[in-house]
């Protein structure tokens, strides 16, 4: 389609203006009753109450149906027409850690694959039927990168995290990042990390812990409230000696311990401007990680940066406006030797040192007005600059620039939803226009150095409550995806390098997201919910290995993908609960070229199975066990060069041991049968490891 002409200049104009503008605020507070009907005056009562009257007149069981991510404001669970799991912070504490990754908090959840390559590395999974490029991830609203970001923060600064199922591009921008699988989009949902706002009272916290391969860890905490002003701050830091996480034989054969470390501070600052729905807040994270493969000139060294800016401002009893900016800050350094091809000393020799830079700022303006019957309106515009760069420095000092990009996306949405006695009805539109500046791509000027795309979005949606404890929900809607510079001028130059292959005839890919399903609470103790989804992409870019250590993107026709998530919770007594889910899928490839035609579509499993237990036995010891079962899956659409991995099943226990007096011990068994399961590229599960932590709190 013809591009907007909004230039470079002129987005960052309206970027500059929506920040000079800004006045934003508090979200409003709807909360679930009984009786839907009732739900407006109740509505209009909260609104209206200081924060700590709020939080008497709310039950925990009213706190625990408001989410924020589906209209950008608190909204009540039965208000929402998509699907919306929420972790709460109790939910969190009690996922063990395997390899401390983000990601890995959702495992247990219907509808994820989660494949996290090591400690060092990103996860690799799939959404709903579709690669890991399809869920985009948010802090606190704003998009940042489900690969980088996930293994740069911190857990312990998340109050929730909302896990929005179905197409979500209408409110929320795709992640222009340059680096791994390339842009990202929410067509198969979107997962927002909610950072913990108000502290109501003072907190200090340590801990300290060991586990398997050398691995030690520690932590501190604090926070506090003083009349407006509220903050935490922390930090931690682990390093280990880990093992080899790689085939034996392969480019991740080591010649030694990897050894690895990570460390990370971090700081949330908030102010009310006299109540709570006026409100400052600033967040910043810093993360360093350092270590190497196991051979002598393998190291790699990595900074993230990270920072969300919030204001907030309920300016009159229907309207809402909020302003959010970020900055995602990565910078990452790998050192590369010849082993892969000569296994003797000189093969160990140092060749390049690769860097890749990313600076992304994220921006959001939104303005929500409610209206009617529980009705709202939302209407904002939001924006993001990127600056891509990758440089290889060869043994003698030499620098070559292999990709130089800039890019920026203009976004403007509107979504009206409707509350019409137990009915729900949601309809929305997006307008984007994405630049592209390339300088180098490749490791030469290219021919074209400029491109522009502009695409119009939609979504719909409807939800009927037939009762209070059951109801139906639909959706449906749109998205669009471009080629991103590392995918068409890749990160390596030379046949033999690790890393992308280039691909500069890649077109933009469109997606269209459906969904449906129901929500049943038959009593107190049983949850019963069931989706089904259908997702298809025209000219899907996928990943497609190049032999063990390179990949190139590829246009691969249509992909189209459906299946189910089955959900069932019971709490059989206040000491004893459990859950289980099933996602069964079924995807496929839509090409002319005979190789991919009828492939499955890369990195889905056909079947993902979940099943949990806490108990709380005496002695004050609370047990948490997990079983995760991942079906089939391929690590390419090539019919005739792809691997198959999957078929295996991973137990995980969290034990914990409360002594009193604010003192915690928790042990954490992963992987308990010692499953070393192969992964794409090479890397295989290091197997059963362990990690005990003690905590106190004063």
């Amino acid at each position: 389609m013809p591009s907007i002409a909004i230039g470079h200049s002129g987005a960052r104009m309206l970027y500059l203006t929506a920040l000079a503008v800004a006045i934003v605020g508090q979200p409003l507070l709807a909360l679930a009753e009984d009786t839907p009907g009732e739900a407006s005056a109740r509505l209009i009562d909260l609104q209206q109450m200081p924060i700590g009257r709020f939080v008497d007149a709310a039950s925990l069981e009213d706190l625990a149906k408001m989410v924020v991510t589906e209209s950008k404001i608190l909204q009540a669970a039965d208000s929402v027409t998509q699907k919306i799991a929420v972790l709460h912070r109790n939910d969190i504490e009690r996922l063990p850690c395997h390899n401390c990754n983000l990601t890995e908090l959702l495992r247990y959840t219907s509808g994820q694959f989660v494949n996290v390559l090591s400690r060092n590395d990103a996860n690799w999974g799939s959404y709903a039927g579709l690669g890991p490029k399809y869920n985009s991830y948010l802090l606190d609203g704003l998009p940042m990168d489900s690969f980088i970001d996930s293994m740069s923060l911190s857990t312990e600064i998340f109050e929730r995290i909302e896990i929005h199922k179905g197409p979500a591009s209408v409110l929320y921008s795709n992640y222009l990042s340059m680096d791994y699988a390339g842009n990202e989009a929410p067509l198969a949902g979107t997962t927002n990390f909610v950072l913990r706002k108000r502290v109501d009272a003072p907190l200090t916290r340590f801990s300290a812990g060991a586990g398997t391969w050398g691995t030690y860890a520690g932590q501190a905490y604090r926070q506090d409230r003083v009349g407006n002003f509220s903050y935490f701050v922390g930090g931690n830091t682990e390093v280990s000696d880990y093992r080899q996480f790689g085939a034996p034989d392969s480019w991740l054969q080591t010649l030694d311990s990897p050894n690895y470390g990570k460390s990370r501070v971090f700081a949330n600052l908030n102010y009310d401007f006299g109540r709570p729905d006026h409100s400052m807040t600033f967040f910043v994270h810093h993360t360093e990680q350092d270590g190497d493969f196991g051979r002598p000139n393998r190291d790699f060294e990595h900074r993230y940066n990270t920072m969300n800016f919030t204001y907030n401002n309920r300016f009159a009893d229907a309207w809402h406006l909020q302003f959010k900016i970020g900055e995602r800050d990565y910078d990452r350094q790998f050192a590369n030797d010849n082993f892969d091809q000569d296994k003797s000393a000189a093969g160990t020799a140092l060749t390049t040192t690769d860097r890749t830079r990313q600076e992304i700022r994220p921006m959001d303006l939104t303005l929500s007005y409610l209206h009617g019957d529980d009705s709202l309106l939302t209407v904002g515009m939001d924006y993001q600059s990127v600056h891509y760069s990758v440089t290889s420095r060869n043994a003698a000092g030499v620098v070559r620039r292999e990709n130089d990009a800039n890019a920026d996306s203009t976004g403007f949405f509107l979504q009206e939803k409707v509350h019409w006695k137990d009915w729900i009805f949601r309809a929305g539109v997006r307008h984007t226009t994405i630049e592209h500046e390339y300088d180098v791509l490749g490791g030469t000027r290219p021919a074209v150095d400029k491109a522009s795309w502009s695409k119009n979005l939609w979504s719909l949606g409807v939800r009927y409550n037939v009762d209070p404890r059951f109801a139906l929900y639909a959706n449906a809607g749109s998205s669009f995806m471009v080629p991103a510079a590392k995918q068409i001028g890749g990160t390596v130059s030379s046949p033999t390098a690790s890393g992308q292959l280039p691909n500069p005839g890649l077109k933009p890919e469109s997606g269209l997201g459906r969904d449906l399903g129901f929500d049943w609470k038959p009593n107190t103790a049983l949850n019963l919910g069931v989706r089904l989804f259908n997702n298809s992409v025209e000219d899907a870019i996928v990943e497609r290995v190049a032999g063990a250590t390179q990949s190139i993107s590829q246009n691969a026709g249509k992909t189209d993908t459906h299946g189910i998530e089955l959900d069932v919770s019971y709490a059989a007594t206040e000491s004893l609960s459990g859950f289980a889910n099933l996602t069964l899928s079924h995807s496929r490839v839509s090409s002319p070229d005979p190789d991919q035609d009828g492939a499955a579509i890369p990195l889905v499993p056909d079947n993902v199975a979940n099943l949990g237990v806490a108990a709380k036995l005496p002695g004050q010891i609370t047990v948490f066990a997990y079983y995760n079962w991942i079906g089939r899956y391929y690590d390419s659409a090539s019919l005739a060069q792809r691997q198959a991995y999957g078929n295996y099943g991973i137990a995980s226990v969290r034990v914990v041991k409360s002594f009193g007096s604010g003192l915690k011990l928790t042990v954490d068994l992963n992987n308990i049968t010692n499953r070393r399961y192969d992964m794409p590229w090479s890397f295989r599960d290091p197997g059963f490891n362990f990690f005990a932590n003690l905590t106190k709190a004063f």
